[in-house]
């Protein structure tokens, strides 16, 4: 399967005219990787010497790192830029990759590499993504060094709806299927306190999940500086 690159993610055009997007569309064509869910093992190896990597277009990917039994994980969902094939030389750390929900991804190969970086407003639009995926790992560390498990969870999903959320109404909903599991990697505590902690949060009205698994924030996010 192939797609119009810039109709599948039309923000990264965001900084080209209207009539250069349709000029330039039907000329950048990608390759999509279609992942079902699971587990994923991505080629350690780099494809090809010019490949830019995958752009998430739908889905919902989770990248979880161990280091001498600590455990951590990292979501990676539509807008994000991944290239699996790079990993820390850490010689007592493991990474492993789960597709949490059926997900496509653009590949970024050479031949489309070469129409991308002809234009450097779409360039600058692909580090941007990056850059933003380093921030974004960054609020993570930041989150789990939060004092109370409440708080980190409520930060977290504030986060996450900066990031991929919606506003319906006086609610925010944050559309990603994410079980107890997962948020206890994510916020660094254990599985039944990560339990108990959303079952007070939903007592409260802050945080609860809904029928078909989207979480519901409602109220203001954490206070800024």
């Amino acid at each position: 399967m192939r797609t119009r690159l810039l109709e599948a993610d039309p923000d990264l055009a965001r900084n080209l005219p209207p009539d250069t997007v349709r000029a330039l569309s039907p000329h950048l064509v990608a390759d999509v990787l279609e992942l079902p869910a699971g587990d994923w093992s991505p080629d350690r190896a780099e494809p090809h010497a010019g490949h830019l990597g995958y752009l998430i277009l739908e889905g919902l990917i989770l990248r979880r790192t161990e280091i001498n039994g600590a455990r951590s994980g990292e979501l990676i969902s539509h807008g994000d830029l991944i290239r699996p094939w790079l990993e820390e030389p850490i010689s007592f750390s493991n990474f492993e990759w789960r597709v949490m929900e059926p997900s496509r991804l653009a590949v970024l190969d050479r031949r489309v590499g070469v129409r991308l970086c002809s234009r450097p407003e779409l360039s600058a639009a692909l580090l941007d993504r990056l850059t933003l995926r380093t921030r974004s790992l960054a609020i993570h560390a930041a989150t789990e060094n939060m004092r109370g498990l409440e708080h980190r969870l409520l930060t977290l999903f504030w986060h996450l709806a900066e990031r991929w959320g919606r506003r319906e109404q006086d609610v925010v909903v944050v559309p990603i299927q994410l079980t107890h599991e997962t948020l206890s990697l994510l916020v660094g505590a254990r599985r039944p306190s990560v339990t108990t902690a959303l079952g007070s949060l939903a007592e409260r009205g802050a945080l609860r999940r809904r029928a078909d698994g989207d979480w519901v924030l409602q109220g203001l996010p954490p206070a800024g500086p």
